[in-house]
């Protein structure tokens, strides 16, 4: 029989309690009231509207293109003579395209995210900041004539709306249930909950945390090979002109192994801080390990240790060691805070609705 839940304001099945939080689940002609009780109180919902979503969505496809285009500049000035002059040039405008159809991807999923309508938004979020990249280009000096320009704010509405409809899929919208408050019958269920339901915990999944350690040790010890191997496949144009900009890449290729290594560990699991502290605290002593047991600092080790006044130290110093540890596992409590956020815990595998739901209109 299918029961629903009026502080998730969802419906289950097979089941008499609710497998997210725990509480007594009623029948559609039940009152949805839940008792008095202090702390049990269903938090307040919160309906953003349609504009303020699109605006949400623009100011973060921005803040990613401002963030890609500066990276782009660091990596033009490592390999490029005039940096200037090749914006200006067809390949430029194609990679300038390129960080902004990404930017106006990513800002179209979050604007759609949770929303019913995800194709609406997701346009209106691609075709706004098409038509304002598109003016910025022009008034920086872009020649107009270029196709890649004029088409521009067209492409990026398409790409928006298609990323709108996976962002509404991915991140479905939460039902609102209207339920009527009818008198309670005597076989009603209502009666039988005179104790208040207990607060769940949420299990360590250690098997996350493992999988989260191995990435973040494997990712920590092989950021600089990967390096390497991309300098040689790109056949010489991510070539690095100095030993600081070797150090300082294979440091945000480190960081970023951390980061999903933690994002790993907590996402689906409901406590992200716990799982991302658990898979950078371990993860930190098994790379403090290894550069004990090698007897030398990694490329990226010694980025990071030279940005806490700490350059020069040997791999046997314990606060080198120390400073490596904590920074590692910094990252990994961020890491499993973002993957807790963004994928939160779903129900059983049962009672999940396999049907596709597109977010269209």
């Amino acid at each position: 029989m299918l029961l629903f839940c009026p502080a998730c304001q969802s419906a289950f099945t097979g089941v008499s309690r609710c497998p997210r939080c725990g509480g007594l689940l009623l029948t559609p002609e039940e009152s949805p009231a839940l008792p008095e009780v202090p702390g049990h109180a269903p938090p307040a919902l919160l309906h953003p509207t349609p504009a303020g979503r699109v605006l949400v969505g623009m100011v973060v496809a921005f803040g990613l293109y401002l963030g890609l285009r500066k990276l782009t500049i660091g990596w033009l000035l490592a390999t490029v003579t005039d940096p200037d002059a090749w914006w200006l040039t067809p390949e430029g405008l194609v990679g300038v395209f390129g960080l902004q159809a990404g930017a106006v991807l990513f800002g179209s999923v979050l604007a759609a995210a949770g929303r019913v309508r995800g194709s609406t938004l997701g346009a209106a979020v691609g075709g706004l900041c098409g038509g304002l990249f598109l003016t910025v280009e022009i008034v920086a000096g872009a020649p107009s004539g270029q196709l890649v320009l004029l088409l521009q704010p067209l492409i990026l509405s398409l790409g928006g709306a298609i990323a709108g409809v996976a962002g509404a899929w991915v991140w479905a919208a939460v039902p609102e249930l209207d339920m009527p408050v009818p008198a309670g019958k005597k076989q009603s269920s209502i009666q039988l909950n005179v104790d208040a339901p207990g607060e769940g915990s949420r299990p360590t999944v250690w098997l996350r945390v493992g999988v989260g350690v191995a990435v973040i040790v494997a990712g920590v010890g092989l950021a600089e090979k990967v390096r390497g191997g991309a300098e040689k496949v790109s056949g010489g144009i991510l070539k690095v002109e100095s030993r600081g900009q070797a150090r300082f890449l294979s440091w945000q290729i480190a960081t970023l192994a951390v980061l999903a290594g933690g994002a790993w560990a907590g996402a689906g699991t409901g406590a992200g801080l716990r799982h991302g502290v658990y898979a950078g605290l371990l993860g930190g002593l098994g790379v403090v390990g290894l550069t004990a047991a090698r007897g030398e600092l990694s490329q990226p080790a010694e980025y990071l240790l030279s940005q806490m006044n700490l350059a020069g130290a040997s791999a046997q110093d314990p606060a080198a060691l120390a400073g490596l540890g904590c920074g590692i596992l910094a990252a990994g409590l961020v890491g499993g805070w973002f993957g807790g956020q963004l994928f939160l815990p779903l129900a059983p595998v049962h009672m999940r609705n396999r049907k596709l739901r597109l977010g269209g209109d």
